[in-house]
């Protein structure tokens, strides 16, 4: 019985310290989803110039491309860019009208419905815009080419 009250109140000090020590942290108090512009979610636009030149660095080497080619896929990367990145921006915004929603307004569920059915549009604009690069995309590539980009994909449950 002594043992169990001492590891009770050790692990109640240490999550009390977690809890203040994030609490201390946290910019926006308990909304921990917050602005994502800042902090480590910020950094996403300004790594992604980065990482998308290695993305087009090691896809060109895996799969040959030449430079006409090279320079088509990054036009075609470019131009989408913006375009998913309002399209993540109008998904963000519609997850915090849901976060704020009252639960206990009398049109509750007729909100809940409307966002489910702006987000159900939203998921199938991004699946057409990601459908509509992939077909450029392969427009670009030799026949040869995108059988080895198929291959490349990683091998998940296909089952």
């Amino acid at each position: 019985m002594r043992k169990q009250l001492v590891i009770g109140i050790t692990a109640a000090v240490i999550g009390a310290g977690a809890l203040s020590a994030g609490l201390a942290s946290a910019k926006d108090g308990w909304d921990r989803c917050g602005d994502r512009q800042e902090g480590r979610h910020g950094k996403y636009e300004q790594m992604e110039g980065k990482h998308a030149a290695r993305r087009m660095d090691m896809m060109a080497d895996k799969l040959a491309l030449s430079d006409e080619q090279k320079t088509q896929m990054q036009e075609l990367f470019q131009n989408q860019q913006g375009q998913m990145k309002d399209q993540r921006g109008a998904m963000r915004e519609m997850h915090s009208a849901l976060r704020d929603l009252d639960v206990n307004a009398s049109d509750y569920d007729q909100q809940v419905a409307a966002l489910v059915s702006k987000a159900q549009e939203q998921t199938a604009q991004m699946i057409q815009m990601r459908a509509q690069q992939k077909k450029a995309m392969f427009a670009i590539l030799t026949p040869e080419q995108q059988q080895k980009f198929m291959e490349m994909r990683p091998a998940k449950n296909r089952s």
